[in-house]
């Protein structure tokens, strides 16, 4: 056993089965060593911005350690999540052609086996792979309900994996198969092309959001830091008794220089900031595509660019004023 593979099994149990559920969706076989390599990662990048930060120690070792926890744990998880979405987008995409050609395979006469044999091309992208092990399954003696049931287990797509179920139910009861196919690859291009019109009609909602999430939150939050740091300067440029005493020392008016503190109010800010982007990300994911993750891809750009703005704001409002 590898040193990867240790490290990997002294993780808890139900995020090992994840990480291998995931793996098999993204049709990935060294899962193991991929987790712990990304998980490394994460938690030098954590160590990294935790250098970075200008406060005290107490402050960066709590960074640290939250973000470096979360980060071993989640960013593994995070691009095998992704890897295996993308598979599955691509095999949907694709699904109606080899459907066709499997269907026109069956009405020439061939067999469920060489049909799907036929049907591993390399333009079908990962359904190649996946067609090629029936075939395999079937020509080993397999049945073909199991070697069906199989390829259902391999696939994580609802669309595909209801197309199989009625193929093994259309194969048991003795129908036409080709001809559920070709229906079947009709009604998947209608519930893509669907799918497609659905994501241009929410861009509106998809741009507003990202306006408030990646631009507006940020620039408030910069010109509220700004503000606070400036007011602090002034306070200790300025004597509260002589502003006591200027608005009239019998008047019962009394200053008082505010407690604010700038590095809590900064880090409070880019917090704030973060999250609100790591949750718009998912929703914006979750409008366009019907799931969430997707919006893991763009969590890294849309957190960036937020707090690269808010601090283009801070930066650029104190050299002008």
């Amino acid at each position: 056993m590898s040193k990867s593979e240790l490290l990997f099994n002294l993780n808890p149990k139900a995020y090992q089965e994840r990480i291998e559920e995931k793996s098999k969706y993204a049709d990935i076989e060294d899962y193991e060593e991929l987790s712990v390599v990304i998980g490394g990662f994460g938690v030098l990048a954590s160590a990294l911005i935790a250098v970075a930060l200008p406060y005290s120690l107490t402050l960066k070792l709590a960074a640290l350690l939250i973000s470096a926890t979360l980060l071993y744990f989640l960013l593994p998880f995070t691009v095998l999540s992704v890897a295996a979405e993308r598979r599955k987008n691509e095999m949907e995409r694709m699904l109606p052609e080899a459907l066709l050609l499997i269907s026109t395979n069956l009405e020439s006469g061939a067999s469920i086996n060489r049909a799907f044999l036929e049907g591993a091309r390399e333009e079908f992208g990962p359904l190649k792979k996946e067609f090629q092990t029936t075939s395999r399954q079937i020509s080993g003696g397999t049945p073909v309900e199991k070697s069906l049931g199989n390829l259902r287990e391999r696939v994580n797509s609802d669309l595909f994996k209801d197309t199989l179920r009625i193929l093994t139910n259309t194969l048991e009861a003795g129908g036409n198969t080709a001809e559920l196919l070709e229906s079947s690859a009709e009604d998947i291009r209608k519930s893509l092309e669907l799918r497609e019109e659905i994501k241009s009609s929410i861009q509106m909602y998809v741009i507003f959001i990202l306006i408030a999430a990646v631009i507006g939150a940020p620039f408030l939050f910069g010109i509220t830091t700004y503000m606070a740091e400036r007011t602090t300067q002034l306070w200790q440029q300025t004597n509260p008794q002589t502003a006591t005493d200027f608005a009239g020392g019998g008047s019962g008016i009394s200053f008082q220089e505010p407690s604010i503190n700038l590095e809590y109010l900064t880090m409070f800010s880019i917090t704030i900031l973060v999250i609100t982007n790591f949750f718009a990300s998912l929703i914006i994911s979750q409008i366009k595509n019907g799931n969430i993750k997707e919006g893991f891809k763009i969590i890294p750009f849309t957190v960036a660019a937020s707090v690269v703005i808010f601090f283009f704001v801070r930066n650029t409002l104190s050299g002008i004023i």
